[in-house]
């Protein structure tokens, strides 16, 4: 018998990609050409990625028997995935539009079908804890919940048709460079709950008093204002009024919420991309020697700048494990 957990998530997920193959339809010809902001691939790149290896994934690893504590923490380690997508997307940049709307019309069904023969000699592996980031903890149930991935990327397509953008070419010194997996990890960490959440559940009292899971997804969508703020002053571009006005956190947090009552998730996701991809813009401008400029913050720490970029990651992986209670395969799990 299918475990309800199984059932329950495969639902979500054929409910998620039944969206985006609607949204994959209503593409123009010219639309699968169109740059996704605020990176480097465009609609078609984005569609072969959504595609992935059309493997069972973790699932296959789950029946195969060889997923442990271990092999997850050592993969966290080491496993970079920007390289594996861009494999994938490339090996699939030549393909005609309608061959790749078939691929990723059954691209879920290996990982489905083997889904299914999960059983209840199955639920210790499913309750392996997957560690993604500082205080930010999923389980291996969790990777069930694909659908996540599906609704992320259907957003992703809207923005591109919605949005022009032009990709330019950023360089940056090999020091930040070193950063930007953990960023990247931290970043695509925070995307998977934000598109997790239930629907019902964004206007909920969150564990942080105060504020909804709606308020959590704002904070962090304007929180790299305060980053630009004081990577401006690095490169002696900002105000030093600015700053103090920065450094006055609880107030300029709540300020920042407040505006962004009553904007939707995709409204505040959107914002989220645009400011880091300006965040991005002012560390290009980096040089050598702003590195060992220090960084003053609220609470009158001072770390270097590339000290200062690890903690993007921290305060992301934080705020998304506060949004964890309110996914669907929590709710799911305490009803």
């Amino acid at each position: 018998m299918t475990l309800p957990l199984v059932e329950a998530a495969m639902d979500d997920l054929r409910i998620a990609h039944r969206d985006l193959l609607r949204v994959v339809d209503s593409l123009s010809n010219d639309d699968w050409s169109r740059p996704v902001p605020y990176g480097d691939w465009t609609v078609k790149d984005l569609i072969a990625h959504c595609i992935g290896d059309m493997s069972p994934s973790g699932v296959g690893l789950i029946l195969a028997g060889v997923l442990t504590p271990q092999f997850i923490a050592d993969t966290g380690k080491t496993f970079d995935v920007r390289a594996r997508n861009a494999a994938v997307v490339a090996e699939r940049r030549d393909l005609a539009p309608e061959d790749m709307r078939q691929m990723l019309f059954s691209c879920h069904d290996a990982m489905h079908n083997a889904a299914l023969k999960l059983s209840e000699e199955h639920l210790p592996v499913l309750a392996y804890t997957v560690p993604m980031g500082p205080d930010y903890d999923l389980h291996v149930e969790d990777w069930l919940w694909f659908g996540y991935h599906d609704r992320q990327h259907a957003d992703d397509i809207r923005r591109a048709v919605e949005i022009e953008w032009q990709p330019e070419t950023l360089t940056f010194l090999p020091e930040i460079e070193e950063k930007f997996r953990f960023m990247t990890r931290s970043r695509e960490g925070f995307l998977r709950v934000v598109y997790s959440v239930a629907d019902e559940a964004w206007d909920e009292q969150s564990a942080d008093p105060g504020w909804t899971y709606r308020d959590i997804l704002a904070h962090v969508a304007a929180n790299d204002l305060r980053s630009q703020g004081r990577l401006r002053v690095v490169l002696g571009e900002g105000d030093e009024v600015d700053l103090q006005a920065l450094n006055d956190t609880d107030n300029w947090n709540q300020r920042q919420v407040g505006e962004r009552r009553g904007r939707s998730p995709r409204e505040l996701v959107n914002e989220l991309v645009a400011n880091r991809r300006e965040t991005l813009r002012l560390l290009s401008n980096l040089e050598p020697h702003h590195l060992s400029v220090t960084v003053g913050r609220a609470d009158g720490s001072t770390p270097s700048v590339l000290d200062y970029l690890d903690m993007f990651g921290e305060h992301e992986s934080m705020h998304a494990a506060q949004l964890v209670p309110a996914s669907r395969a929590r709710r799911f799990k305490a009803s």
